[in-house]
C-alpha cells in the first residue's frame, strides 16, 4: 500500500462499495458482516445493474459470464465459485481487503444500513428477556429496525471465518 492507503490494484479497501447479483446474496451478507457497503441487486444482472453501480460508485461481484462482455466504465469481478466461503476469499484477495474488527457486526444484514448504539433499557421490551438479562450492548438498524446484539451469530460467524479466511483475519 502507498502512503494513500492504495492497494497494488489501485483500490482503496476502506472505501470500496460492492453491488452483488441476486445470486451472491449470501456473499453480500458475509461482506456487511465484515463492514463493507454491499447492496444486492433484485433483480436480473444486466444493463440496469451496471447502471446503478456506476450511479453508486460500487463494484460489480456476478456470477454471470456474460456480464464481462458488456460495455462498463467501472469494475466487474466475475465469482466463479459456488462456495460462500471461496467466494469470499476471493473478493478478499482481489481487492486487498482489511478486515477491521471495529468494523465487523457494524452494518445490518438484510438492509445494508450502519448499525445505531442503542442503551440497554431501550431494548427492554424489544428482545427475549434471557437475552436482555445477558446482554450489555445492542445495535439497530435504522431502516428495518432489526435488533443485534452479540448472542451466538456472532461466534458462529467467527468460527465460519476462521475455517474459510483466518489468513485475513484481525
Amino acid at each position: 500500500m502507498n502512503k494513500n492507503n492504495q492497494n497494488s490494484n489501485g483500490f482503496y479497501p476502506e472505501k470500496l462499495r460492492f453491488l452483488t447479483d441476486a445470486s451472491l446474496a449470501r456473499l453480500a451478507k458475509w461482506l456487511r458482516l465484515l463492514g463493507y457497503d454491499t447492496a444486492v441487486f433484485p433483480k436480473e444482472a444486466g444493463r440496469a445493474m451496471l447502471r446503478r453501480a456506476d450511479a453508486e460508485a460500487r463494484i460489480v461481484l456476478t456470477r454471470r459470464r456474460d456480464m464481462i462482455e458488456r460495455q462498463f466504465s467501472g469494475t466487474l469481478f466475475l465469482i466463479t465459485d459456488i462456495i460462500v466461503g471461496k467466494q469470499l476469499n476471493a473478493v478478499i484477495e482481489k481487492f486487498s481487503l482489511k478486515i477491521d474488527g471495529q468494523k465487523m457486526f457494524g452494518i445490518c444484514l438484510e438492509c445494508n444500513e450502519k448499525l445505531i448504539a442503542l442503551e440497554k433499557e431501550e431494548v427492554r421490551d424489544l428482545v427475549p428477556p434471557y437475552v436482555f438479562e445477558n446482554c450489555d450492548k445492542y445495535n439497530q438498524c435504522p431502516r428495518c429496525k432489526k435488533i443485534y446484539w452479540m448472542g451466538t451469530h456472532p461466534g458462529n460467524a467467527l468460527r465460519f471465518m476462521e475455517k474459510h479466511i483466518p489468513t485475513h483475519l484481525p
